[in-house]
């Protein structure tokens, strides 16, 4: 059998779930065999071949090295087929013209423990000999976790491999590089400060271990422009439990609409393979554990651990989110009295809202924060849903608009680099307007407000404000006659509208559209308790949350909004039925 042929009965194995598969990884397999189909039908917009003699090659680099732990350390590697399935993709799938590698970049994310290291090893050492001597280069590979450690463990299962192989004598072995002899290649792992500034970095390959774990792209960053012929950026890592680094709100986000077929996102150049369980699976089913674990759970000493750690994830319920994230690899939200379950959160997401919103009653919430801070908005428009609860009500939903204000340029290259998130890129997408003042203008912040009302026909019903920093801005509006309400910032006065937003959320009756600096100050936001009222501590953090105050400012009086009908709709009504009464009465 070819291993185009192993693979092809794999794809259709996983798809098939004779082969336990999440749905992500379906897609990969389905991605596959579609290519393959590409391939055979000769369609001119797929420039691809397939090489089985690039796919053995790697399948027989890797006998030459060894394992370094466990039961089988000292043995020749042995590729399993959900490797080659990634591997042989890496080197099988060539240009037609050049001959050149097809994939320039990978990212894989699996349950720990399932060789990842090996991989990215092997890869690196395979990088640095046999293709940089096929292209005539110098390949600088490089690998980066979040701290110098971690920057070391592929490094350090580089030496550990060429321990008793026949491929030790071509490369030279120091205690910070791995240099191949005949080309002068190098491996060399990347210390924090060398992801903050990349001098001198030219990286034929970057490998970055467990990304989850990266707060921002510094390192990814190194890998964009290389000069060399084939560059390749590895990302193998699991699940996270920050849902605000960019490992999640980015690459998987990105890569899974890569692999999704529903999706109009495409990139042939990325490999793409997420072997994560179902939030609702069963981890006491094997199947389940399967899905995370193409290796661990395919052998008995690494099931027995896996139920072992599950047995205490259920008696500890503290253990619950590293077992989901590093066992089952599903992303999960962990912070010590967080405000939001982001998985729940991010549901309620949606690309088009479910109605006309022209013409609608709408509350503005504002937190003016300090004027040389961020300063936010938001729209919270109640409407019926036509949607009955149990008891045959009508569900009110609520559409959720932000919008947030920097006083300047200064300002926004603070928080850049204070927050390590991209405001610059937030103010090009439309989320964030910088007033070019030396404090945030109120009347900017106004003006906006009032522009959106005017352009989508919006009534405002009240404007809620904190009136900390408001006070004459209040007094200005009321007098100018709009229906103005002070929002506390107290347990007291916040209570009800911080848990029931958050229940609204779980209910999936929030609805909100693209926006990632309210996604960002979401996953910041964590509650404080006082006899038994709760409220977003703003003291707790130094991450932004002014969005979320904002939102609940106003959520705070849309939640009693009344849907009556106004006293026009009720007299044309009353007439109509008088009139209809009177055409009957001779």
């Amino acid at each position: 059998m070819t291993i185009q042929e192993e693979l092809i009965q794999y794809a259709r194995d996983c798809l098939e779930d004779r082969i336990p598969s999440g749905e992500k990884h379906k897609w990969a397999c389905a991605r596959f065999l579609d290519d393959l189909d590409k391939e055979s039908e000769g369609n001119d917009f797929f420039p691809y071949i397939w090489s089985e003699e690039r796919a053995e090659k790697i399948v027989k680099w890797f006998a030459y090295l060894r394992h370094s732990k466990g039961d089988l350390a000292g043995q020749c590697i042995g590729l399993t087929t959900w490797q080659k399935f990634f591997l042989c993709q890496i080197y099988g799938w060539r240009h037609k013209e050049t001959g050149r590698k097809r994939f320039k970049k990978s990212f894989v994310q699996v349950g720990r423990k399932n060789a990842k290291s090996q991989m990215e090893a092997g890869v690196a050492l395979n990088e640095i000999s046999e293709q940089a001597t096929k292209n005539g280069e110098v390949y600088e590979y490089y690998t980066a976790g979040v701290k110098s450690q971690q920057s070391k463990i592929i490094f350090n299962e580089c030496k550990l491999m060429l321990r008793g192989s026949p491929l030790k004598p071509k490369f030279r072995i120091a205690r910070d590089v791995i240099e191949h002899r005949k080309t002068g290649s190098f491996i060399r792992p990347l210390s924090k400060e060398d992801g903050r500034s990349g001098d001198g970095t030219n990286p034929a390959g970057l490998i970055l271990d467990e990304y989850h774990q990266h707060p921002t792209t510094d390192f990814y960053d190194l890998g964009l422009g290389a000069a060399t012929k084939e560059p390749l950026l590895m990302i193998i890592t699991t699940a996270g439990k920050d849902l605000t680094y960019p490992c999640y709100t980015e690459e998987y986000s990105y890569c899974s609409k890569i692999l999704d077929p529903g999706s109009d996102v495409e990139n042939e150049e990325y490999f793409v393979d997420i072997c994560e369980a179902d939030d609702a699976d069963d981890p006491d089913n094997i199947d389940t554990l399967k899905k995370a674990n193409p290796i661990r759970a395919y052998f008995p000493a690494g099931v027995d651990k896996l139920r072992a750690e599950w047995k205490i994830a259920k008696a500890i319920p503290e253990k619950l989110i590293a077992y989901k994230t590093k066992c089952l690899n599903i992303w999960m939200q962990a912070k010590k009295n967080g405000y939001m379950d982001m998985a729940k959160w991010k549901a309620c997401e949606v690309k088009e809202l479910p109605i006309d919103i022209r013409g609608r009653e709408v509350y503005v919430g504002f937190d003016m924060s300090s004027k040389i801070d961020l300063t936010s908005v938001a729209f919270v428009i109640p409407y019926l849903s036509g949607e009955h609860d149990a008891q045959g009500k009508e569900i009110v939903k609520y559409i959720v608009f932000c919008h947030s204000f920097i006083p300047n340029r200064e300002k926004l290259q603070e928080h850049i680099l204070k927050d390590k998130v991209p405001y610059d890129a937030w103010e090009r997408l439309g989320f964030l307007t910088v007033t070019d003042t030396p404090i945030v203008d109120q009347g900017a912040v106004m003006k906006y407000v009032l522009d959106e009302c005017k352009n989508h026909d919006w009534k405002i019903h009240t404007l809620c404000f904190d009136p900390a920093n408001a006070s004459k801005l209040m007094m200005d509006l009321s007098n100018e006659g709009y229906d103005v309400e002070e929002v506390f910032q107290s347990h007291k006065s916040l209570n009800e509208s911080t848990q029931g937003f958050r229940e609204q959320v779980y209910c999936q009756n929030i609805i909100y559209t693209y926006n990632p600096l309210l996604n960002y100050a979401m996953s910041n936001a964590v509650v404080r308790q006082n006899n038994g009222l709760v409220k977003i501590d703003k003291d707790a953090t130094t991450k932004r949350i002014d969005p979320v105050d904002a939102v609940l400012c106003g959520f705070k009086l849309a939640l009693y909004h009344e849907f009556i009908d106004s006293y026009g709709d009720y007299l044309d009504n009353f007439l109509k039925e008088m009139k209809d009464w009177t055409s009957g009465v001779e």
